[in-house]
Parts: C-alpha cells; structure tokens; sequence
C-alpha cells in the first residue's frame, strides 16, 4: 500500500483520547503513545507503539509524527484523562 503525502494530513487520522491512541484511516494502522509524569517530557518523546499494516509503504516514522501532530491537534497530554 503506497501512500501520498498528503494522506498524513490530520483529517486522515482518527484520534481516541481516552485510549491514547490514533488511528491512520488510509492504511489502519494504530498508533499508540505512553503515558508520562510530565507534559514536557510528552511533548519531547517520539516513543510509540504501532499496530503495523504489512502492506505499507510508507515512512512510519513519517506516520508516527504525523500522528502525534494529530494528537496534539486534539487535545491529547501526557495521560489518559480522567474517567
């Protein structure tokens, strides 16, 4: 699966604040990000976790910054908010 450039805009991500997680809707891969003690150190990590696609071509560390630009863009912080 090849995917263009401007397939890592934030309207192709779904983003779950609860579950801290983005979902790339053109290849469904989920990107999930860990939770920290501190926003700083959250807004610096690039550590994630990727349920991969396989067939995908791409730069997934493209596609992993483009999703934490989505959760950003969301509202996402350094932990799950409270329930």
């Amino acid at each position: 699966m090849e995917v263009a450039v401007n397939q890592l805009g934030r309207e192709n991500f779904a983003v779950d604040l609860a579950e801290r997680r983005v979902t790339h809707n053109p290849s469904g891969i989920v990107v999930s990000f860990y939770e920290y003690a501190n926003e700083g150190d959250w807004l610096k990590s690039d550590s994630v976790t990727l349920r991969d696609n396989p067939s995908y071509r791409g730069d997934r560390s493209k596609l992993a910054r483009a999703a934490k630009a989505a959760a950003l863009a969301a509202g996402m912080t350094k932990q799950k908010p409270p329930k």
